[in-house]
C-alpha cells in the first residue's frame, strides 16, 4: 500500500475491462449517487439503481433509462453495491437492507470513509470494502464528465477478500471520469479526517464566518449594505478562480500592488499562531473521534425536537443575521 500511495494514477494506467462483466447498484439517488449512476451508464456498464420502497427519486431513475429495484434486490443484483446516501442514515440502511443480502466476494463501495472509519458501519471480513471519493459534488461529477473530463477521485481500500480490490476502485474511477485528471490512493482515515477538517476550516466553517464577519464589520460601520456585500461576497468567486487557475504564485502578481500588499500584510494579523492553534484543536478533535462523539450526540438529540434547538434554526439564525441588514 505504500508504494501504491506514490502513484498518481491516470486514464493510461487502468481500463474498464474489469468492470465489463461486473453489476454495479447504487444505492441512492441524490446528486453524487445520479451522477455517478449516469457516469458508469455512459461508460457502458451494467448499472441499477437501490431505493427504498415508494421513493419519490424512482421516477427520476426510470427518466434517466436506468434499472431501480427495491435496495435487498439491489444487493442481491450486483457485484459492486455502492453506498450513496446520507452518513446519518448509512448505518440503518446497512444493516437491515443490505447486509442480511450481501455473499461472499462482493464488493461495498463508498464516497466518503466516514462511517467506515468511525465504526459505525462494521462489513464482515468476506466483502472487499473499498472507497472511491470524487473531489467534487455530484453535479460537477456529472458536468465534467459530460465535457469529456472529470474531477480527481481519492482511491482507498480497508478490505481485499477478492484480491481485485485495487482492480475495482482503479476501473471506477475511470468509468465515472476521475483517472481522465488524477485518482490518487490513500486511506479511509486520511479521508475522513482531512475532509472533515476542509469543510470545518475553511469550506463549511471558516469562510461563510469569515464572509459573515467582514459583511458585518462593514455595516456596523455605516456602508451601504449592497457594496458590502458585492465586496465581502461577491468578488470570492474572481479571486478563487484566480487561484484555481493561476496558482498562488502567478495571483499575486495579476493583483494590485495595494491588494498584494494589504492582503499580505494584513492576512498575517487574521492568520495567526491563536488562529493556527485553534486549527490545531480542530484537527485534534476530529482524530481523537471527539467531534464524532459531538456530532453523533447532535444527531440523536435532533430527534427529540422539544428538548434541542436543531440544526436547521442554528442555521437561519446565521443567515438572518445578513438578511436583516441587506
Amino acid at each position: 500500500m505504500n508504494q501504491m500511495r506514490k502513484n498518481i494514477i491516470s486514464d493510461k494506467d487502468t481500463s474498464l475491462d474489469y468492470l465489463k462483466n461486473k453489476k454495479i447498484s447504487i444505492i441512492g439517488y441524490g446528486n453524487q449517487g445520479r451522477a455517478q449512476a449516469l457516469n458508469l451508464k455512459d461508460s457502458g456498464l451494467s448499472v441499477s439503481v437501490g431505493l427504498r420502497k415508494n421513493s419519490k427519486s424512482i421516477s427520476s431513475v426510470i427518466k434517466d433509462g436506468i434499472s431501480v429495484f427495491e435496495i435487498p434486490e439491489a444487493v442481491r443484483w450486483a457485484d459492486i453495491i455502492c453506498l450513496l446516501i446520507p452518513d446519518t442514515i448509512a448505518p440503518d440502511v446497512y444493516n437491515s437492507q443490505i447486509k442480511p443480502f450481501l455473499e461472499d466476494g462482493k464488493a461495498l463501495l463508498f464516497s466518503h470513509g466516514y462511517n467506515i472509519h468511525y465504526k459505525k458501519i462494521i462489513v464482515d471480513n468476506n466483502i472487499d470494502v473499498v472507497m472511491v471519493a470524487p473531489s467534487a459534488g455530484g453535479a460537477i461529477v456529472r458536468k465534467e464528465y459530460k465535457k469529456g473530463y472529470g474531477v480527481p477521485t481519492l482511491l482507498a481500500i480497508k478490505n481485499d477478500y477478492s484480491g481485485s480490490a485495487f482492480d475495482i476502485i482503479k476501473s471506477y474511477s475511470k468509468a465515472i471520469g476521475g483517472t481522465k485528471v488524477c485518482a490518487f490512493v490513500s486511506t479511509f482515515k486520511e479521508e475522513t479526517e482531512t475532509d472533515i477538517f476542509g469543510e470545518q476550516a475553511i469550506l463549511t466553517g471558516g469562510l461563510p464566518y469569515l464572509i459573515n464577519s467582514s459583511y458585518n464589520t462593514l455595516i456596523e460601520n455605516g456602508y451601504d449594505s449592497t457594496v458590502a456585500w458585492f465586496v465581502c461576497y461577491y468578488e470570492i468567486k474572481t479571486i478563487v478562480d484566480l487561484f484555481h487557475n493561476k496558482g498562488f504564485d502567478e495571483f499575486y502578481s495579476l493583483i494590485s500592488d495595494t491588494a498584494r500588499y494589504g492582503g499580505i500584510s494584513r492576512g498575517k494579523k487574521l492568520i495567526d499562531k491563536n488562529f493556527d492553534l485553534k486549527l490545531s484543536s480542530i484537527l485534534e478533535d476530529i482524530k481523537s473521534g471527539k467531534f464524532n462523539k459531538e456530532l453523533s450526540k447532535n444527531i440523536d438529540e435532533r430527534r427529540s425536537p422539544e428538548s434541542f434547538k436543531s440544526l436547521e434554526d442554528k442555521t437561519k439564525e446565521m443567515l438572518e443575521l445578513i438578511k436583516n441588514k441587506i
